[in-house]
């Protein structure tokens, strides 16, 4: 028998076998209903093949509601929430003094919320006032807004350090929203300049106003609540979960290497790339595009980044600053000698009215320049 009458051979048979099963499907042998219509009904069921087409029951086809158009609108992706980067300033700063514009002009507005402690009228911030004070208000503001961003980045100068170290411990956390913590010349374990008037000023009482107002006048009351609570910071560990980088100029002696010992957190030196950051060291930070860089980099990734800077940086950067240190202990000294020295002066019989009066003189500039 050849191939090809075999195959059409088995297809015949193939074709009797289903019609013979289909008819056998029609009467399997048991008797007619007593009303003649139909099988009796059977405990056991009924394969899906050889039931009648009357007997199989379909699922009512969904319908929509008369006037409704299920594909009028397009489908639309949930919109993604934005972070939010809080800029804490330091001693003296003002919240229109652009500070932190450069360093803000480098975070995409479509990703991130930008605000500065104190722009909020609710949430106030006296850089004279109270750390403590003012550890409270960015706590409320982390809390009170932070739930409506994907996370919250905390990045402070100077003495904005020491604010949100406060808050740390007084509780906020990564159960805020907190993911990042960049501190920029933070004076995290105190600052000598503050330690320096809150040692002085209660022993030259008589002359007390007239070092004051030269410090009103230079910005920086030495007899302020701020200045009190600086003498006396100490360095605290960010909670678990928040990435922590510090950073500074090395020719920042305002707050020196002393000043910013944060104890488990190193301190990335930079070198000033211009003439601007090498005069203004303390501010000159917020300008340098190598910690833009780092703190951006910090913010993206809610990661502390390698350490990318040149081998020569690494090794010059900490000499220049021990050196920047031992230059302003010394005009720090100096300072503090003559304003001793005009204590003393008063003493002097015939000095003590006119320094009297320059005193009363200078206690009404303070009041009058707000302090």
């Amino acid at each position: 028998m050849s191939p090809g009458l075999f195959l059409r051979g088995s297809f015949i048979a193939l074709a009797l076998l289903s019609a013979g099963g289909f008819a056998a499907s029609a009467d399997d042998g048991r008797p007619p209903a007593p009303n003649g219509a139909g099988h009796p009904p059977t405990s056991s069921p009924i394969p899906l093949t050889e039931l009648r087409p009357s007997e199989i029951r379909t699922a009512p086809v969904p319908t929509a509601a008369p006037g409704s158009d299920p594909i009028s609108g397009p489908l639309r992706l949930p919109e993604r929430k934005k972070e939010l980067v809080i800029f804490v300033g330091g001693y003296g700063s003002k919240v229109n003094d652009g500070a932190f514009d450069e360093l803000m002009a480098r975070f995409p507005p479509d990703l991130y919320d930008l605000r500065r402690l104190g722009d909020d009228p609710r949430f106030p911030y006296d850089t004279f006032g109270s750390v403590d004070a003012n550890a409270r208000i960015l706590t409320d503001e982390v809390r009170g807004i932070g739930g409506d961003y994907a996370a919250v980045n905390l990045v402070s100068h100077s003495m904005g350090g020491v604010v949100v170290d406060r808050a740390f411990a007084n509780g906020l956390s990564t159960g805020d929203g907190v993911r990042t913590y960049i501190a920029i010349a933070g004076p995290h374990s105190g600052a000598d300049f503050a330690r320096a008037p809150a040692f002085l000023l209660p022993i030259i009482g008589p002359v007390k106003e007239i070092v004051r107002a030269g410090g009103v006048v230079a910005a920086r009351d030495p007899e302020s609540a701020a200045i009190r609570d600086l003498a006396t910071a100490r360095p605290i560990r960010p909670p678990a979960g928040v990435a922590r980088v510090d950073a500074s100029l090395a020719t920042d002696g305002l707050v020196n290497a002393f000043d910013a010992r944060d104890p488990g957190v190193p301190q990335r030196l930079f070198l000033p790339a211009t003439p601007r950051e090498l005069i203004d060291g303390h501010g000159g930070s917020l300008v340098n595009r190598q910690i833009a860089d780092l703190i951006v980099e910090t913010v993206r990734t809610h990661a502390v980044p390698p350490d990318r800077r040149d081998p020569l940086t690494q090794f010059v950067a900490p000499l220049i600053w021990n050196e920047e240190t031992r230059w302003w202990r010394r005009l720090l000294l100096v300072l503090t000698t003559a304003a001793f020295s005009l204590y003393l002066v008063r003493w002097i019989p015939f000095c003590r009215r006119g320094m009297d009066q320059l005193n009363l003189w200078c206690g009404r500039l303070v009041r009058a320049l707000g302090r």
